[in-house]
């Protein structure tokens, strides 16, 4: 799954259990499930990406909200692929065993997009509006917003 994708779908867990802390441990959970469903992997170019929807989820829902640590959560284990990233590795998109998080070193098996990849794409950006929306990042008025954030 895609690491916007994972951010949304922490950030609604983050909401259900509304604990921070619990909320980092189940996004970073929810991360290892997301990488076994089958879907389209993106590359590096998707950090602004990311980035961004923490962004908002922080701008909307506060740093002490279980939006934004159950988001928090379930974008860290990618932060494991950055070396390789940095380093264009050639081998980066495969298991390496000197990572730690079991879809990332083989442990289990990570879920490969199997269709066209529009339809990769499609489901990616319905799971992030949805895990949006979920976390009530989509639903809140200005009001709301401010006094999250003072």
């Amino acid at each position: 799954m895609t690491g916007f994708v994972h951010a949304a779908l922490g950030a609604a867990i983050g909401r259900a259990v509304k604990n921070p802390a619990l909320a980092f441990v189940l996004g970073f959970g929810s991360h290892i499930v997301g990488d076994v469903v089958p879907h389209l992997d993106m590359d590096i170019g998707e950090t602004p990406l990311v980035f961004g929807t923490l962004a908002q989820i922080y701008r909307v829902h506060g740093w002490k909200s279980g939006q934004f640590w159950g988001a928090l959560g379930a974008v860290c284990p990618d932060f494991e692929h950055i070396p390789a990233e940095l380093r264009r590795d050639p081998t980066r998109f495969e298991p390496m065993p000197s990572k730690k998080v079991p879809t990332h070193n083989g442990q289990l098996p990570h879920g490969r997009w199997p269709f066209e990849d529009k339809w990769g794409v499609m489901l990616n950006f319905t799971l992030f509006i949805v895990g949006l929306y979920l976390a009530g990042t989509l639903d809140r008025t200005r009001e709301e917003v401010v006094a999250a954030i003072e």
